[in-house]
């Protein structure tokens, strides 16, 4: 009986052992497996592009519209009844050219009234001097005394001032008589009437506008950071004789077609706006056949901008993080690296890095989803 039980006990520990190995030996080749499946597994694949700095030529355009180089609104100086209109409306006018008429006879009144009060003057005047001259010969003879000699005097010297404020009134008239023509300001296209012929005006009443559109001018706005920006305040001077010393300037309509006549940049603001973070800029373009007009939206065209020592990268190597742009490189050891950039502008569909990158890095282009920096990558060259 007891023979018997320590067979059993020895078979438990045979069994046990047994199992023991087994997982001993199947836990190894799970370890063996797992060696060889980290030893075999191919690298995560990229595209590359080694970036060097180049000399680019950029051609930038920017938003703009026309307006008037020159506005000005027809005023009545004097009051009266609008006689007469006499230029056509939406026609060009030449400076000085009559374009209205107030009535003139309340003013020829005026004016004849004022002619009489200079003739009375000196009446009064030339009968001032010559009582003096009379007196001075008595006062010589000591036939009067020097009070009277003294008050001859001033008799003569209050008729000359009455004599010349007799004249300037004359001429205040003549003037006020003379803005019973409204005339032309400037040279320019004239809008409609504001008021029409037969209606009372009084002084200052606005009559038409003109506006002169030959040149034209052109406002746009560069934002601070851009290229063109540097650009702009390198080539015009704060002290150009010549304002047409500026860069020159084409004009672009919305429908492709290009302004045939060449202008230039006369104005570039030294002031960064706060609330668009840009610098006003204005072009000056010859118009001689009137085929620009206020208020039309065009592209202002820069000429090309050299940049040397550039650098850009495709598009799709950009990756936005935050407020941030980011590129992943790829080191010596080919381990993955991030990299913050400053962006520049498009060229086509490159972009331009301002700062962040050197000639011979080499920046990952294709192969980014599931990528993490320190990452091992088996790198290829893209075309």
């Amino acid at each position: 009986m007891k023979l018997k039980q320590t067979t059993t006990a020895w078979k438990r520990i045979v069994v046990i052992a047994s199992a023991t190995v087994m997982l001993a030996h199947l836990s190894a080749c799970s370890d063996g497996t797992a060696m060889n499946d980290a030893e075999t597994r191919p690298a995560h694949r990229v595209l590359v592009k080694t970036v060097e700095a180049e000399t680019l030529e950029l051609e930038r355009s920017f938003a703009a519209r026309t307006e008037g180089s020159m506005v000005a609104e027809v005023r009545a100086r004097v009051g009266g009844q609008l006689e007469a209109r006499h230029f056509s409306e939406g026609q060009l006018v030449e400076s000085g050219t009559v374009m209205f008429s107030i009535e003139q006879a309340p003013y020829e009144v005026d004016l004849q009234k004022a002619q009489a009060e200079l003739t009375s003057a000196e009446a009064t005047f030339n009968e001032a001097r010559r009582d003096w001259a009379r007196v001075e010969n008595l006062f010589t003879d000591g036939a009067v005394s020097a009070r009277e000699l003294d008050q001859t005097q001033s008799r003569v010297e209050m008729a000359e001032a009455d004599l010349e404020a007799a004249r300037a009134q004359l001429e205040d008239v003549k003037l006020r008589y003379s803005y019973t023509e409204i005339k032309a300001p400037i040279t320019g296209v004239a809008s409609r009437e504001s008021v029409s012929v037969g209606n009372l005006i009084q002084a200052n009443d606005t009559l038409a506008t003109i506006v002169s559109l030959d040149p034209i001018y052109v406002h746009f706005n560069v934002p601070e950071s851009d290229i063109a920006t540097r650009y702009l305040l390198r080539v015009t001077s704060l002290n150009a004789e010549d304002e047409q010393d500026g860069p020159p300037a084409r004009l672009r309509f919305s429908d492709g077609r290009e302004h045939p006549i060449e202008g230039y940049i006369d104005y570039v603001s030294r002031i960064v706006d706060r609330e668009t973070g840009s610098i006003e800029a204005r072009a000056v373009i010859p118009n001689p056949d009137m085929t620009l007009l206020p208020g039309q939206f065009v592209r202002v065209q820069l000429p090309q901008i050299e940049l040397t020592h550039a650098i850009t990268v495709p598009q799709r190597a950009i990756i936005q993080s935050g407020r941030h742009s980011v590129v992943y490189i790829v080191d010596n050891q080919d381990t993955v690296q991030v990299r913050e950039v400053t962006l520049g502008v498009r060229v086509g569909n490159e972009q331009l890095i301002e700062q962040g990158l050197a000639s011979g890095d080499r920046v990952i282009v294709e192969g980014l989803s599931m990528l993490q920096p320190g990452t091992r990558v088996h790198v290829e060259e893209a075309e």
